[in-house]
């Protein structure tokens, strides 16, 4: 988000950016933009989830009634409530979709296809999408998905990225996460993210019970609703090769993404076919093989295919996960040249991609 604040910054006269958290890494945010706190979004439940995008909402609106009745909106998907801002207020507006609402309700059984709000909102979006200057989404599936509520030549793709400068390969033997967790002499599936409905990690736990390499070492590292019940998971299969830990700090980041041997990118079939999760990017700097379970068909197992950097399977297909983590394991031939694959691949996705998020 930076990265498309600091590319508006040099187009635009005046720019404020509006949200509940700023998390500068390796670029920092551009000295003319103002900056207004709303509520910080909570992952914690689903009532958090919903309180905090109500709450966000409002704010918004309150900000955009009182201090930018002229200007010009540029609308994120998240808070999701934000995509009714347009019926409250005359502003001009471009819309950037990281989800898109409400199908992502419907593709996560949060409501049914005919409920009253699935209705509604469905409604509001086939006024409210027609209406913005620009709609900017992350993928062609996306692109597909907004096309019933405008058309679909309106709609911009514009992937994610990474930046390679900041992530990177770092050697076992200079890597602080490592030392700090004892780990230097282990090989490393590593998950990290969110802990929500969407994220099928019980299958990467099934994975690592079944395991017979002492050496292969599971880390799950985030927060979430889903991370009690892991750990609980964890717990009663006796499982003593997987480790659950807290979200790192954001200068743990580049030595957490380097550490794996595998990553892993874990979606719900239905929500594997909406987005590719913005740590795939990450990974792929700092050169590490995937493991995605996410459905065949989506565009997260067509850029591994294409980019050769990895293998995606189904949340069924528990002994062709574990066969692919111990050839990558024990084949150092086949591990290296998956890391130079991914290494590749991360050069097609640059910072580069926020100039074509720029609103016209």
């Amino acid at each position: 988000m930076i990265d498309i604040i600091n590319a508006h910054a040099t187009e635009w006269k005046n720019i404020s950016l509006v949200t509940g958290k700023l998390v500068q890494r390796d670029i920092a945010l551009h000295s003319k933009v103002a900056f207004k706190k709303i509520i910080t979004y909570r992952r914690g439940s689903a009532f958090k989830r919903v309180l905090t995008w109500g709450i966000g909402f409002l704010q918004i609106l309150w900000l955009v009634k009182t201090k930018y009745k002229t200007a010009h909106l540029y609308l994120v998907s998240n808070p999701p409530f934000t995509a009714f801002l347009p019926f409250f207020c005359s502003n001009s507006y471009s819309l950037l979709l990281f989800d898109v609402y409400p199908d992502a309700l419907l593709e996560y059984s949060v409501f049914k296809k005919n409920s009253f709000w699935i209705n509604v909102w469905s409604k509001s979006n086939k006024k409210a999408y027609p209406q913005a200057s620009d709609i900017f989404v992350l993928s062609n599936g996306m692109k597909k998905l907004v096309s019933q509520y405008v058309e679909e030549s309106r709609v911009k793709v514009t992937p994610l990225w990474t930046h390679n400068e900041y992530i990177k390969p770092v050697d076992k033997t200079d890597n602080p996460f490592i030392v700090k967790h004892h780990l230097q002499d282990k090989f490393l599936v590593v998950y990290s993210g969110n802990l929500g409905r969407t994220h099928n990690l019980e299958t990467l736990i099934k994975v690592a019970s079944m395991m017979k390499n002492d050496n292969i070492v599971f880390l799950i590292i985030g927060e979430g609703e889903k991370k009690d019940a892991l750990q609980e998971l964890i717990n009663d299969l006796h499982i003593l090769n997987c480790m659950l830990l807290p979200w790192q700090e954001i200068s743990m980041l580049p030595y957490s993404m380097a550490a794996a041997d595998i990553g892993v990118i874990s979606l719900g079939k239905e929500a594997s076919l909406l987005s590719v999760p913005s740590k795939t990017y990450n990974l792929l700097s700092a050169g590490v093989p995937l493991l995605c379970i996410a459905d065949e068909r989506s565009e997260l197992a067509e850029l591994v295919g294409q980019k050769e950097c990895g293998k995606c399977f189904d949340d069924q297909s528990i002994e062709e996960i574990m066969t692919f983590i111990e050839r990558v394991a024990t084949d150092g031939v086949y591990r290296k040249a998956l890391q130079v694959k991914s290494l590749q691949a991360s050069l097609s996705f640059d910072s580069s991609n926020a100039r074509n998020m720029v609103a016209s």
